[in-house]
């Protein structure tokens, strides 16, 4: 036993220490048998002392490195190994000679570093993900690419509103933006700006939130002393604040009709003067409006002037709400998780297929802003349950009521020539349509998914998404 190395009067001094110690550790003599394991490896390795003394130590862990050292004489430092699976430690190991130099026995001591291993993974994955994210964020403002990379489609109508709002951008013409509610108008309104290269500010102001009675001095100005409650040194208005750049004039059909004269006459005119001031000031302001309303409707209604309508309609841009680029759903849903992810600084949260199918049966009636919303709250419940994906009991009452049907789908190439789908109308030809790129691209890529994701530009998940959807296997 342990007495043939240490005197019998050291053993149980040694003993105590090494039982006490963090670390795991097991001595063998000269022919590889254990001699000592102490209660650390106990309890790390599950294996009685009374089990694997006088054993062995290869008969337990056959990758041990105790019997190398015997047979050799050399020490090992730091060897990073797994001696069982999710499992990590670092092994140092050494020979017991005796005053003769005669090896008559080995100790090795392991310190288990899964958690530390487990904490690096998560710091590399993290790492990875916001040296991805710094990517495009410089790839969007850097020189030869454009801000409208923050617009992300693979819907081809809503692709070509965003090239026609690209080649439009450095016109000096008015913009009026229209589409549904929370479909990106302000969105697309700074891309405008930003890819104009116009030299001065994006000030947006929403019509329909500022009081009537406010409304003109946020909008002019004023001079010091104006009215009642004025500064004493004046301010200077939105008008203002934009010159040389980009007044964003959102819920434009809410501004109040007896402002519009006024802002009619600084479009023609090209200068703006304060309220209580007599000086007008030149302005080189580009106005971009959006509105989810029918102002031809507003005309006949009288709610609105048919004059500055036309000024502000110089070019008009149709923003289709998400409903119609169904398709884009699943992109935009990873896409959100992935940023939201990483900005609170939590683990990227899986969204399983049936919720995203659940996701493109809803019609979204918020658009992108709703859809934004719900993958948010979904990721702060999934990581206050540690649940690690998103559920069905996550999602708002409304959308749980929500029954999918699976059908399943033939994963056989289909011959384009070969309309007969249309029948059952553009949708399904368009997800065969769909069905069939993805085939291609994975045959064409030998079904490298990251390849194939990368030739399609979408996330690799929207791809296994999608290839589970299809019933696409190698």
């Amino acid at each position: 036993m342990i007495e043939y190395i240490f005197d019998s009067h050291d053993r149980e001094l040694f003993e105590y220490i090494l039982d006490n110690i963090p670390d795991t550790i097991t001595v063998v003599d000269k022919n590889g048998n254990v001699i000592f394991f102490n209660s650390t490896a106990e309890e790390y390795y599950r294996v009685k002392r009374s089990e694997i003394l006088g054993k062995s130590v290869v008969d337990f862990f056959p990758g041990a490195i105790l019997p190398k050292v015997l047979q050799q004489g050399n020490s090992y430092d730091n060897i990073y190994s797994s001696p069982r699976e999710n499992s990590y430690v670092v092994l140092s190991a050494v020979p017991l000679k005796d005053n003769n130099g005669n090896i008559i026995g080995a100790l090795a001591r392991d310190r288990d570093i899964t958690e530390i291993v487990k904490l690096s993974d998560l710091l590399n994955k993290t790492q990875s993900s916001l040296l991805q994210l710094e990517k495009q964020y410089s790839k969007i403002f850097s020189i030869g690419e454009s801000y409208f990379s923050k617009i992300i489609s693979n819907n081809a109508n809503f692709i070509s509103v965003i090239n026609l709002c690209k080649n439009i951008s450095k016109s000096p013409l008015n913009i009026l933006l229209r589409g549904e509610s929370g479909t990106g108008k302000e969105l697309f309104a700074k891309a405008i700006h930003y890819e104009s290269g116009r030299s001065g500010k994006f000030i947006p102001i929403n019509c329909s939130s500022i009081p009537k009675d406010l409304f003109e001095s946020e909008m002019f100005g004023y001079e010091a002393g104006a009215f009642t409650g004025a500064k004493s040194s004046g301010k200077m208005g939105k008008i203002e604040e934009a010159e040389g750049g980009t007044l964003f004039l959102d819920e434009i059909g809410d501004m109040p009709m007896e402002l519009q004269p006024k802002l009619l006459r600084i479009l023609e005119d090209g200068e703006v003067t304060r309220i209580g001031g007599n000086k007008p000031q030149k302005i080189d302001t580009r106005i971009v409006s959006a509105t989810n309303k029918d102002i031809r409707e507003l005309i006949k209604e009288d709610k609105f002037r048919k004059d500055l309508y036309y000024r502000l309609d110089v070019f008009q841009i149709n923003i289709p709400p998400l409903r119609e680029r169904k398709h884009d759903i699943v992109l935009l849903a990873n896409n959100f998780l992935q940023l939201f992810c990483m900005e609170q600084g939590i683990n990227i949260i899986e969204i399983p297929k049936d919720i995203l199918d659940i996701f493109s049966a809803y019609s979204w009636e918020g658009n992108v802003r709703e859809l934004k919303n719900v993958i948010q709250r979904c990721a702060i419940m999934a990581h206050q349950s540690s649940k690690g994906k998103i559920e069905k009991s996550f999602l708002p009452t409304y959308m749980q009521e929500i029954e999918i049907i699976n059908q399943g789908v033939d994963c056989n190439f289909i011959d384009l020539s070969e309309r007969n789908d249309l029948q059952q109308g553009l949708d399904h030809y368009l997800e065969n349509v769909e069905k069939n790129i993805i085939i291609q691209t994975l045959k064409n890529t030998k079904f490298n998914k990251s390849e194939a994701a990368k030739t399609l530009k979408i996330p690799r998940a929207t791809l296994y998404y999608k290839m589970e959807k299809y019933g696409i296997v190698e």
